[in-house]
């Protein structure tokens, strides 16, 4: 069965599930959660990644030579179930970032895993977003400063977890994935083979392990939590073994019932496949990057929500070849207004800049975007 047929039943299947609401077996309980949305950008540079739809740093261009786009997308509709069976849980997710043409999206599978309960642990097993720098900033942006100081993704794990009062703490073996670049003889390049003996160099080394330790406190009042977490991965390529590597904190504060800070923190080698490192490519030496965003939320009103961020991720000048992302920045703002019935409409402000290394002759060393979003979202 082709990918094409594979999106189609995909869809249909999500579509006849949601159309039913929830399911109920003997024992067994499925409830269907998501939301529609539209989001028209206008990007005063062209962005790095996404088509426009979404943005990680600033493409290249000549000095005063910027292209200014325009995208409008629905490619982060996202659907969802949520399973309970006895004590066991379990959960299925997508979006609309698959393949495919931007008026006709296939589907992408973000979380498919099941939470059973060990006692006073939990094992959960199957695809969900890793286990370290589990926090994300309130913004319109789909990638949620990837690329600019927040690392983490989602991928395959097996996972070992307890929450004990204020106390959590995690421990995940997870798939290992190269982002290596090799050149062939006939100047071809492969990613994750850098002996080139066909084998991912991820597949041939270990499982990343990750862990994280939490604590959350309330005293007045008030809330807040701190973490810190890190992975360990290594790849074999011959005699040009690598590794992967990283240690971060996190933190929330509630100030009061009305405004949240949260942020975190990381350093790290070879994090691309984290969207660490800017998405610079590994190294066998390792490419070290260090990075952090902080962002304030704030309920205005019962119908606006308010959020103001930065992140910053910056990559050592040493693992970098010519033309290179160094640095990469952002400062964000938006709101979001609740129109009743689960709908919104959001606006977001965003100045994005991304210095390069040795930039290529009339490049501007460090080109910036002024991006401007309004997203319109149905929620259920």
């Amino acid at each position: 069965m082709g990918r094409v047929a594979v999106a189609r039943w995909s869809s249909a299947l999500l579509i006849a599930c949601c159309a039913v609401g929830p399911v109920q077996g003997a024992d067994a309980e499925l409830k269907w959660y998501g939301y529609f949305k539209m989001d028209l950008v206008r990007d005063s540079a062209e962005p790095g990644s996404g088509n426009g739809n979404f943005i990680t740093y600033v493409k290249p261009h000549l000095k005063g030579d910027a292209t200014a786009i325009t995208n409008l997308t629905a490619r982060q509709t996202r659907l969802g179930f949520n399973m309970t069976r006895g004590g066991a849980k379990g959960n299925l997710e997508y979006d609309f970032y698959g393949a495919g043409d931007e008026h006709k999206n296939s589907v992408q599978l973000r979380k498919a895993y099941v939470d059973v309960p060990l006692g006073r642990w939990s094992l959960r097993a199957g695809q969900d977003s890793d286990l370290i720098s589990p926090l994300t900033p309130s913004t319109l942006n789909y990638t949620v400063c990837w690329g600019v100081g927040n690392i983490g993704y989602r991928r395959p794990q097996v996972r070992l977890y307890t929450q004990q009062g204020g106390l959590y703490a995690g421990v995940a073996l997870v798939r290992n994935i190269s982002t290596a670049v090799a050149k062939k003889a006939d100047g071809t390049t492969v990613t994750g083979d850098l002996n080139l003996d066909g084998i991912n160099d991820a597949d041939a080394g270990l499982p990343v392990v990750q862990g994280r330790l939490g604590w959350t406190a309330a005293t007045g009042g008030h809330k807040m939590t701190v973490g810190v977490s890190g992975h360990y991965g290594a790849m074999e390529a011959g005699t040009r073994d690598y590794t992967t590597w990283s240690a971060g904190g996190d933190l929330v504060a509630e100030v009061n019932k009305k405004v949240k800070l949260q942020a975190e923190a990381y350093t790290g080698d070879n994090t691309a496949t984290y969207h660490g490192a800017i998405m610079d490519p590994d190294t066998e030496d390792g490419t070290s990057s260090v990075g952090g965003w902080a962002n304030v939320v704030c309920k205005a009103t019962d119908k606006v929500d308010v959020s103001l961020g930065a992140g910053l991720d910056q990559v050592d000048k040493k693992d970098l070849g010519p033309a290179s992302r160094k640095a990469n920045s952002v400062f964000f703002g938006n709101a979001q207004y609740g129109l009743g019935s689960g709908a919104s409409v959001g606006l977001e402000v965003a100045r994005w800049a991304t210095e390069y290394h040795l930039p290529a002759a009339g490049n501007a060393t460090t080109p910036s975007d002024l991006r401007v979003q309004l997203s319109v979202q149905g929620s259920f």
